[in-house]
């Protein structure tokens, strides 16, 4: 793995430069202003580069391309005439992968742009020949050109999946994959292809480990409703020299989609599904009743059905026995409640779930959305009560994404850690791994008896927090009068109003932000000396003793609430509960219940372990404890003071 990731890091800066200024080139000039007609010019024009390499266009012909004195935009359109027509751009039912007439958009005019387009797109493809690596040039162009170009039709929304993922999602279904045989070839299906990047990328896996002779016993097929997406499937197949793979145009979901004749015969599906997108159940009941007969048949407790979802019902009914899915899923398919939760007890009751790998947020940044990720993984085999799952968290992909000039830029930053985490894969299901540092391990586990499948909580081993401690370990409602029963909500505008957002550090509170806001929502009544916890995306930490502002309070019910015990100060329970001790135990009960946010279910804070009375007030000591009241106390009367002066001037 670290060797496949070697291949891939290293030509990606000069690819990726070269397509920058593929991007920038059609952005100065302003010439083709459609995303979707770029993105088609860019691939033509790798076309041209790629005819050269495979002999389709003599040295003299592209070497007169490729110097500017002897370029012309009438030589250009003759030489993509000439490999477009060439046979291996040709496909059954398709025609020219360039469609009818295949051309090129450029005109006399175009002389100067048309140059530095087919240059930085030569220097792209040089960079991927001279390297030898597998980075998958068209889902970089995709990228480049198309990111924001869906997010206004969510249905159609192609989010293309980074090489670092794809690899490992690779290695992994390596280890999975029985080997084909001429008689009986092992079939890879991808049903949402994109550009085809999981299948070429199998391809080539496979060839490497088991030779290319065994190669010619496998068939990868790939589908997709979009029809440039399924042209780019093709010209990747090309690209990568397996013209025997097929690609269909067609909805996946459908019972009339050319994969349906292959329901119950695949072996391996490595795939991203559409995220988002939703479908009405009589839709499904019309329409998919073979391809989704989960929903279709048997869901009555729901009118509409998310696309993630909707595609794991997909993918079972096309494995044969013994097949395997591996497939990245928002984290809200393995955690959240609802439909989700229904998806995962029939997927325990009909297959073995065997991997579940958590992605972090930066994983689809460049294609411009921060959507928590999952690789969820299963066979297509009778469930067991209790048996060995792979559960991993990967925290960073060896790259981080920022803007440039309003344009997502990937840069390499870190270390990939799913090359450790393929290696924890790798290791016997028997081996125990410290659970406080292990990036990912085995556990025994019966997948329908647990509420989610997140890898945080399932590797977070409570005994590594009393193990590590000197002192008498409680639950936190040991300190507090538990949890407090529903308090009738209030919408009441004489109430000043504390949402989550109004916390922003220890000790800070927005106080102008507190008395001017006005809520949408009821809130839940909260008093002074009490104590507030974010349960929504607790990865960043905002807890606060209630203040006294002179009003009565309302608080967001994303919180929970927390109410001391006689004798206990609620600035030692705000102490603990932002104690990194505690923290990890508070990420830990984490659980995505959309697509974009994650939570801690009601009164599960309460569960996490902290020192005793005793012991935390010997630990603080009495002096610190004082102290740091008195801190936040002074703060949040600063801060009044503040919004006060700020509010009398007249300035």
């Amino acid at each position: 793995m670290a060797d496949l990731i070697e291949r891939v890091e290293q030509p990606y800066r000069a690819i990726y430069d070269a397509l920058h200024d593929v991007r920038e080139t059609f952005h100065r000039e302003g010439r083709i202003s459609d995303a979707n007609a770029k993105l088609d010019e860019t691939v033509k024009l790798l076309a041209v580069h790629y005819g050269y390499i495979v002999g389709i266009l003599g040295s003299e012909q592209y070497l007169a391309l490729r110097s500017r004195q002897t370029f012309s935009v009438k030589l250009l359109n003759s030489a993509f005439q000439t490999v477009a027509e060439s046979p291996i751009f040709f496909r059954a039912g398709m025609g020219s992968i360039f469609g009818k007439p295949p051309s090129l958009s450029f005109e006399e005019g175009d002389s100067n742009i048309a140059f530095s387009l087919f240059n930085a797109t030569g220097q792209a493809l040089d960079a991927q020949v001279a390297s030898g690596s597998d980075l998958d040039i068209l889902n970089e162009a995709f990228g480049h050109h198309v990111r924001d170009n869906f997010r206004s039709h969510i249905e159609d929304a192609q989010y293309m999946t980074p090489p670092e993922v794809v690899n490992f999602m690779v290695e992994a279904a390596l280890l999975e994959a029985r080997v084909g045989t001429e008689a009986d070839p092992l079939i890879v299906v991808d049903p949402s292809c994109g550009v085809g990047s999981f299948l070429t990328a199998f391809r080539a896996a496979y060839a490497r480990k088991h030779g290319s002779n065994a190669a010619q016993h496998i068939r990868c097929i790939g589908q997709d409703k979009i029809e440039r997406m399924v042209r780019l499937t093709a010209l990747n197949f090309v690209f990568a020299d397996n013209r025997q793979d097929d690609v269909f145009l067609g909805n996946t979901i459908l019972d009339n989609a050319p994969l349906a004749d292959i329901n119950g015969k695949v072996d391996l599906i490595l795939t991203n599904p559409p995220f988002g997108a939703r479908f009405e159940i009589d839709f499904l009941r019309h329409n998919s009743l073979r391809s989704t007969p989960f929903f279709a048949k048997k869901v009555a407790s729901t009118k509409t059905v998310d696309s993630e979802l909707l595609f794991v019902d997909r993918y079972l009914a096309l494995l044969r026995s013994g097949g395997v899915c591996m497939a990245v899923v928002p984290d809200g398919v393995v955690s959240a409640k609802g439909t989700a939760a229904l998806l995962r007890q029939h997927v325990s009751r009909v297959a073995q779930l065997f991997s579940v790998v958590e992605l972090p947020p930066v994983t689809f940044a460049q294609a411009g959305t921060r959507t928590k990720t999952t690789i969820m993984a299963f066979r297509n085999s009778p469930p067991k009560r209790s048996y060995p799952v792979f559960f991993a968290e990967s925290h960073d992909l060896g790259f981080q994404v920022s803007k440039r000039k309003g344009v997502p830029v990937k840069k390499s930053v870190g270390k990939n850690d799913l090359s450790q985490i393929l290696a924890a894969y790798r290791s016997e299901k028997t081996a125990q791994l410290p659970a406080a540092n292990s990036i990912g391990r085995w556990v025994e586990i019966d997948p329908s008896a647990l509420e989610a499948w997140t890898p945080r909580s399932i590797l977070f081993d409570p005994r590594s927090v009393s193990g590590s401690s000197d002192c008498a370990l409680v639950p936190l409602k040991d300190l507090t009068t538990g949890q407090i029963k529903r308090r009738t909500r209030s919408h009441s505008s004489e109430n000043y109003f504390i949402s989550v957002l109004h916390i922003i550090g220890e000790g800070i509170l927005d106080i102008p932000g507190i008395k001017s806001y006005e809520p949408i929502t009821p809130g839940v009544p909260v008093h002074p000396g009490e104590v507030i916890i974010s349960r929504i995306n607790p990865r960043i930490p905002r807890a606060a003793v209630v203040p006294d502002l002179g009003r009565d309070l309302l608080c967001s019910s994303e919180y929970e609430v927390i109410k001391p015990k006689e004798g206990v100060s609620p600035y030692l329970l705000c102490f603990l509960l932002l104690s990194s001790s505690v923290q990890v135990q508070i990420q830990s009960l984490t659980a995505g219940t959309s697509a974009s946010h994650s939570r801690i279910k009601p009164g599960r804070i309460l569960e996490a372990l902290v020192p005793d009375l005793p012991s935390a007030v010997k630990l603080l000591g009495d002096d610190l404890l004082g102290d740091y009241e008195s801190a936040c106390r002074k703060m949040t009367e600063s801060l009044v003071r503040i919004e006060t002066i700020r509010s009398s001037s007249r300035v």
